[in-house]
């Protein structure tokens, strides 16, 4: 018997996270339940639907899953998230009603880890200031010379899944590479090819990739004394969240052009375009991307759905989120 799905993204958003095969795989091992109506439920209309539901599938703009709406859902087995994380989306109440959930933040891992080389290779070697260079003529003469990555030392803050994607794609050009991470075992960190460091020893290096969630433990923890200790010359990268580090105080260092900066995410998105940052030229600036791209978007339901495929089938999972990880989520 084919368990009743209900897929909860309007049309836009479910052309954007679910892929042809991903609608395959609901249609031959589901009982799926499209959303036809034009636009996203509301809690209302979602508390009514979720009755006979036995798996909800969820992402960006979908109903929150509240405890009222749980306390309707007698059959609800699994809910899965074609996004990031869950915490403030689904209570604690869904692990007590033994509700299996599962997210597909490890798959946006893989994108942010992608992004963060991405920017690292573009500021070792500034291909935007010697595109600039070209344009005005300028060939041989641009005072410019970029570095290599292979063998540097790199320090990693937070050994979370971005980390981990991101190290894992570091590999190949024999860095090494230092953590900072209060929770990260020695154990652990030996199978991930690391070794640990203290916030003010990983702060010293000549790289630096901000990976820490948004947790109250976190905030502002990169503060003024620990950004003067980024040396001249070194490259910080922040794909994570604004609140782990003071943001003024980072502005202030990078305005005097002695280190680099490649930053994903600030205190006010979108940033105003006035805003002193956007003056620097030894800073890289995107919009809160690092976990956006065509591939991986489209992936989000489908690795999802063959996960929940997998539990059913009592092989193991990927994307399942534990009741014990919860007070470390972002």
């Amino acid at each position: 018997m084919r368990l009743k799905t209900l897929v909860l993204p309007a049309k836009d958003r479910l052309d954007d996270v679910c892929s042809e095969e991903c609608r395959r795989l609901l249609n031959v091992h589901f009982d799926p339940v499209w959303n036809e109506s034009g636009r996203e439920y509301t809690e209302t209309e979602l508390k009514e639907m979720i009755q006979h539901a036995e798996i909800v599938l969820t992402s960006w703009g979908s109903p929150k899953i509240t405890e009222e709406v749980l306390e309707n859902a007698p059959h609800l087995l699994y809910i899965g998230h074609a996004a990031g994380s869950v915490k403030g989306r689904i209570p604690l109440l869904a692990f007590q009603k033994n509700i299996k959930v599962f997210s597909a933040a490890p798959r946006i891992a893989q994108s942010v880890g992608e992004y963060c080389l991405n920017a690292l290779l573009t500021l070792l070697r500034p291909l935007q200031k010697l595109d600039t260079q070209v344009r005005k003529g300028n060939w041989k003469h641009t005072g410019i010379r970029g570095r290599e990555l292979t063998g540097s030392t790199i320090g990693i803050i937070s050994a979370s899944s971005t980390a981990r994607e991101f190290i894992k794609l570091l590999a190949p050009f024999q860095v090494n590479i230092f953590v900072y991470d209060p929770y990260l075992s020695e154990e652990a960190a030996d199978r991930l090819g690391v070794q640990k460091m203290s916030l003010e020893e990983v702060m010293r290096l000549p790289i630096i990739s901000v990976h820490a969630p948004a947790l109250p433990g976190t905030r502002n923890m990169i503060h003024k004394d620990f950004i003067k200790l980024i040396p001249d010359g070194a490259i910080f990268i922040n794909s994570s969240r604004s609140t782990v580090l003071d943001e003024e105080a980072l502005l202030e260092e990078l305005k005097t052009g002695r280190f680099f900066a490649a930053m994903d995410v600030f205190s006010k998105e979108p940033i105003d375009h006035n805003h002193a940052i956007c003056n620097l030229d030894n800073v890289l600036l995107t919009p809160h991307i690092a976990g956006d791209s065509l591939e991986g978007h489209l992936a989000l339901m489908e690795e999802v759905v063959r996960d929940i495929l997998n539990d059913l089938s009592n092989q193991s999972t990927r994307y399942q989120v534990s009741e014990h990880q919860w007070e470390v989520l972002a």
